[in-house]
């Protein structure tokens, strides 16, 4: 599905709201645990007001929030770069985002792109600014002095209050060294962990912007499109087969100590498994709408899924659960019988 735009342009009714949506991102970026939807503003003002609204509401926030990191930086005498990383990592996923959202600021010069493409792309915009700021820290020796002395206080800690035996302690205190845990988590980010963090940080966020949105709009979302495309979506017929040519290819890079490949299979792992992952939501959606056509009970499915993701185990499973039931209809056609009986 492609965005929709029937909202008129932006003009001086829309300004306010832009400007307060641009304003409340800002905000949301620097407030603890709400900082992970610092996006949700911006898409509810791509979604009410249309895609003009929405450029405009993501330049008025990246100006904001390099206003204040160049403020914050040089008030408490931290440096540019500091201040630069911010502002890079601020503009390239709420640029990604709004692309989502939006579609191009210029359809009539720039092709429409499928939102999964866009989704995808955005993602890797985001992970590799992500692995960027990571590596321009971590040649920062105070940096990381800062988190090797934190990761120890805090498994030092955690080990002690567990109130295993000596034995056991000292084990665990030999196996979770601050160096081992930093080693580990590059290696989990460069192998696809980047990736799917970002991917799932504009997935939930787009996702709870269509919920608010709802709460907002009497008849409807109408600025943008509904936030149904998902149901949709299909994985291409060959991601099945790249999925199972990456499997012995990481094995393969492994054993022979071919990282640069190895990497390069596991982020291409990746996105083939969120391929199946938008599948499997697209089942679950697609039996949700067919079954349940009330605003409200739709508004509650997406908290709901909010609510999933943010559960520990419960999510983790979710996931599997739906990759799985993506991957089984490259066989199994679960959508088509209920289309063919009238249903869309």
């Amino acid at each position: 599905m492609y965005p929709e735009d029937p909202a008129p342009p932006a003009g001086k009714t829309t300004l306010v709201p832009v400007l307060v949506c641009g304003a409340l991102s800002v905000v949301l970026m620097r407030v603890g645990f709400f900082s992970f939807f610092f996006l949700v503003p911006l898409g509810v003002c791509a979604v009410v007001y249309g895609h003009v609204a929405a450029w405009l509401g993501f330049v008025c926030a990246a100006l904001g929030n390099a206003v204040w990191s160049l403020g914050f930086s040089l008030r408490h005498g931290m440096g540019l770069a500091g201040a630069g990383m911010n502002m890079l990592y601020f503009s390239i996923i709420s640029l990604g985002f709004i692309w989502i959202m939006a579609g191009s600021p210029a359809p009539s010069i720039i092709p429409p792109v499928r939102t999964f493409v866009r989704f995808i792309a955005a993602s890797i915009a985001g992970a590799l600014v992500f692995l960027g700021m990571v590596f321009s820290l971590s040649g920062d020796e105070g940096f990381y002095a800062l988190i090797h002395s934190q990761i120890e206080a805090f498994f030092s800690s955690h080990i002690a209050a567990s109130g295993v035996d000596a034995a056991r302690q000292a084990f665990l205190e030999r196996l979770l060294t601050p160096d081992k845990i930093i080693e580990a988590f590059i290696m989990i980010i460069l192998r696809g962990g980047a990736l799917v963090s970002a991917f799932f940080l504009l997935f939930i966020n787009r996702q709870a912007a269509f919920a608010f949105a709802r709460l907002f709009l009497r008849q409807g979302i109408k600025g943008i499109n509904t936030g149904n495309d998902l149901i949709g979506f299909y994985a291409p017929r060959k991601a099945i087969w790249v999925l199972s040519l990456c499997l012995p290819v990481i094995l393969l890079c492994r054993a022979i100590a071919l990282e640069t490949v190895e990497i390069a299979a596991w982020n291409l792992l990746v996105i083939c498994v969120i391929m199946f992952l938008a599948q499997g939501g697209g089942i679950v959606l697609f039996n949700f709408t067919r079954r349940f056509r009330s605003v409200i009970i739709r508004l509650f499915c997406s908290l709901l899924l909010i609510g999933v993701v943010f559960s520990p185990g419960l999510n983790a499973l979710a996931v599997v659960v739906l990759i799985l039931l993506g991957i089984a209809e490259s066989w199994l056609p679960l959508r088509v019988k209920k289309q063919e009986g009238g249903v869309q």
